[in-house]
C-alpha cells in the first residue's frame, strides 16, 4: 500500500491547477500524482512561466519511480484539453483500485465542454465515479469542520426532482449515508435530520404531498432499521442553532437546497465527498473560477482540506475494518 494521492487535472485553464502548484511550492502537500498528458502540462507551464521539475511516473507492478521535489505525473495519450480531462478520471480511478493511490482529488472541470466534445451522457464527477464503481447509489457529502450536509438528488433539472424522488431512493440514499458516516467519518451513532421538498415541508399536504407520500414512509422504514433520523422539517428551519448542536448530518432533497447553505457556511473551505464508493473521491467546493486566475484572492483551503480528508477517511476505514474483524 502506498500513501500517494491521485489528483485529476480538471480544466487546465481553470484555477484548480494554479492552486495545486502553489500548495506544492509551499510544501503544504506531498506524495501526490497528477494525471495529465505531459505535453499539455508543459504548454501550461510555459504559458504561466512556472518553474517546475516534472517526473513521469512509470507504473511497474507495485513500484513507482516517484521523485521528491518534483511534480510527479502519470501521462497518457491525449489530443485535446477535454480528452485530457476525461482520461484523467479513468486513469486516476484505476490507480486507486490497484492500490497505487489512497484516494482521488478531482480538480474542477467544465461539464458542458465534456458533454459537448467527449461524452454526451456525462453529468458530473459524482455520477461518473458511481457508474465507474458499479454502484446503484452514491452520496454527495459536503464536509466542513463545522457541518456535514448531503442532498438526496444531485445534478438533475429542478422540474424533474419530484419525478425522481421515491420512497426507495430516499430510503437507500439515507441508509448508505448512515453507513458512510459510521465507517468513513467514524461517527458511531449518526443523528440525522431531513428536510421536506416543498416550502414549509408541504404544510400537511396543502402545497405538496411528497412529504406525506414519500419522505415520511421512508423515514418510518429507516427507523425500523435503527437509524436515528428526524423530519421532514421545513428546509429553511434546518440549520437553526439548536439543530447544529444536536445533529451530525443535515439531509436536503436536492442540490441547491444543500449547496447554498453549505457554501455560505464553509466560505470555500469545504469538501465535496462521494460516499458509498470502494475508492475515496473528494473535490474542492469551488468551480473553475477563470476570473480568479492570477489573483491574490484565491483560497487554497478547500483543496488542502480535500488532501487532509482523504487521509482521515483512509485512517477511519482502517480502524473500522479492524473493529469489524474483531467483533
Amino acid at each position: 500500500m502506498t500513501n500517494f494521492t491521485a489528483i485529476t487535472i480538471g480544466d487546465i485553464n481553470g484555477v484548480g491547477i494554479e492552486i495545486l502548484i502553489n500548495l506544492l511550492k509551499k510544501n503544504k502537500i506531498k506524495n501526490i500524482i497528477l494525471f495529465t498528458n505531459v505535453n499539455i502540462l508543459k504548454k501550461f507551464i510555459k504559458k504561466r512561466k512556472t518553474n517546475l521539475k516534472i517526473n513521469i511516473i512509470d507504473q511497474k507492478k507495485n513500484n513507482l519511480n516517484y521523485k521528491n521535489n518534483y511534480l510527479n505525473i502519470f501521462s497518457y495519450e491525449s489530443k485535446t484539453n477535454e480528452e485530457n480531462t476525461y482520461k484523467s478520471l479513468k486513469n486516476a480511478y484505476q490507480f486507486c483500485i490497484n492500490n497505487f493511490c489512497i484516494g482521488i482529488i478531482t480538480l474542477p472541470l467544465r461539464k458542458d465542454l465534456i458533454k459537448e466534445k467527449i461524452d454526451k451522457k456525462f453529468v458530473g464527477h459524482t455520477e461518473y465515479f458511481q457508474n465507474t464503481d458499479n454502484k446503484k447509489y452514491s452520496n454527495m457529502i459536503l464536509y466542513n469542520k463545522k457541518i456535514i450536509i448531503s442532498p438526496i438528488t444531485t445534478h438533475i433539472k429542478v422540474k424533474n426532482i419530484s419525478k425522481v424522488i421515491s420512497k426507495e431512493l430516499v430510503f437507500n440514499q439515507i441508509k448508505n449515508l448512515n453507513k458512510t458516516l459510521k465507517i468513513d467519518f467514524n461517527i458511531s451513532k449518526p443523528k440525522l435530520i431531513i428536510s421536506g421538498l416543498n416550502p414549509h415541508a408541504g404544510e400537511n399536504g396543502k402545497i405538496g404531498r411528497e412529504e406525506i407520500e414519500i419522505i415520511k414512509p421512508a423515514i418510518k422504514s429507516l427507523k425500523n432499521e435503527k437509524i436515528l433520523i428526524d423530519g421532514p422539517i421545513s428546509p429553511d428551519a434546518m440549520l437553526v442553532k439548536s439543530n447544529l448542536n444536536k445533529y451530525d448530518c443535515f439531509i436536503y432533497m436536492y442540490h441547491d437546497q444543500a449547496l447554498i447553505p453549505f457554501k455560505y457556511i464553509s466560505q470555500f473551505s469545504g469538501v465535496n465527498y462521494t460516499g458509498n464508493l470502494s475508492i475515496i473521491r473528494v473535490s474542492p467546493d469551488h468551480g473553475t473560477a477563470y476570473n480568479l486566475i492570477g489573483s491574490k484572492n484565491i483560497s487554497y483551503l478547500s483543496l488542502l482540506n480535500c488532501y487532509n480528508l482523504i487521509k482521515k477517511i483512509k485512517k477511519n476505514r482502517k480502524i473500522n475494518d479492524k473493529s469489524k474483524k474483531i467483533s
